[in-house]
């Protein structure tokens, strides 16, 4: 068949004869690509949400690493880095891991902090690894004051008046001292386990112990536990003993002076060496010698004539004069012996 009628008889057999067969085929590839890119739209969909929250808990953490890289500067206590994971199990609520232990120079009990403030102490510690216990656990109590120093006690966790959320209570408390609510709660440094001026948490509300002597303040902490990812362990101060005080590093500026506290360790000037006992100053007399006498010139021949030669001296001939002799005792001979 000639090419001029072929393109003309497929065009009409596909409009008549053909017509069904190219409409059900055409559907059906219709139905197949809506269904592919539906699934593949799906597929997109799935993994956008999956980058989005993988970035979500990562921007998170850049956020809390950089607040440490710049909170970490301004320590002059010596300090060593650690992730913490909750740990599982019955009786372990406000328990972490920490992912540092004794071989990384962590010292038993040693507190625990982040760039908002407190968030534990070092409980069990093991070679590689330790268990931290956050200030939720049971267990926790540490010596707080306010910035002022006109209220000091201890912070526990206790169940807030609603009864929903955890926070610290500060007690004992007299009752004619009165914190106002939003009242920052710092280390007090007493009992030497914690140093003085690390924020704990803030006052949220009051309330009156059940003896009813003393006032109760519920502390809200500044460090939330679901944020507890990356801590720095603290170690001994790097520079002075005046460095026991932290609060400037978390630019909190505290008005009472410091209190005296038999319990606290003596601290070393240098994190490198250890702190040496104190001893009594020893006290030393200085005594100035006399001063060498010199020795008087003794004539060696006295049964001899003539002027006298002491030892060192040159001889003289008679008729020269004499030379000149310490003492004077030569020139005493001569006289003597002339006359």
């Amino acid at each position: 068949m000639p090419e001029v009628y072929k393109d003309g008889l497929g065009h009409a057999l596909r409009a008549t004869v053909l017509r069904p067969f190219t409409a059900v085929q055409r559907g059906a590839a219709d139905r197949a690509g809506r269904y592919a890119d539906a699934a593949a739209l799906r597929a997109e969909r799935d993994s956008l949400a999956s980058f989005l929250v993988g970035q979500a808990t990562l921007a998170a953490e850049n956020r809390q690493l950089r607040q440490l890289l710049g909170f970490r500067e301004r320590l002059t206590y010596s300090y060593v880095a650690a992730e913490t994971t909750p740990t599982a199990g019955p009786g372990s609520a406000g328990t972490y891991r920490l992912s540092v232990g004794r071989g990384d120079g962590v010292q038993d009990g040693a507190p625990v902090i982040t760039a908002e403030g407190l968030a534990g102490q070092v409980g069990q510690l093991g070679n590689e690894s330790s268990t931290m216990l956050a200030w939720t656990h049971p267990d926790f109590a540490v010596s707080v004051m306010t910035v002022d120093g006109e209220t000091y006690g201890v912070a526990e966790p206790l169940q807030s008046p609603s009864g929903g959320e955890t926070m610290l209570g500060f007690s004992p408390v007299a009752f004619h001292t009165a914190p106002d609510t939003g009242t920052l709660i710092v280390t007090s440094g007493d009992g030497g386990v914690y140093p003085r001026g690390i924020p704990v948490g803030r006052v949220a509300a009051s309330g009156k112990d059940p003896r009813g002597w003393q006032r109760i303040y519920y502390v809200r902490p500044l460090v939330s536990p679901a944020q507890l990812g990356h801590v720095l362990v603290l170690g001994p101060p790097v520079r002075a003993p005046s460095d026991q005080d932290l609060a400037s590093a978390w630019g909190v500026r505290l008005t009472a002076p410091a209190r005296a506290d038999s319990a606290a360790p003596a601290l070393s000037p240098d994190a490198a060496t250890p702190a040496a006992p104190r001893t009594a100053p020893r006290t030393t007399t200085t005594t100035t010698r006399p001063a060498p006498r010199r020795p008087r010139p003794v004539d060696p021949t006295p049964e001899l004539p003539g002027r006298p030669v002491f030892p060192g001296q040159p001889r003289v001939p008679e008729g020269l004069p004499a030379p000149s002799n310490p003492g004077g005792q030569g020139a005493a001979r001569d006289t003597s012996r002339g006359a």
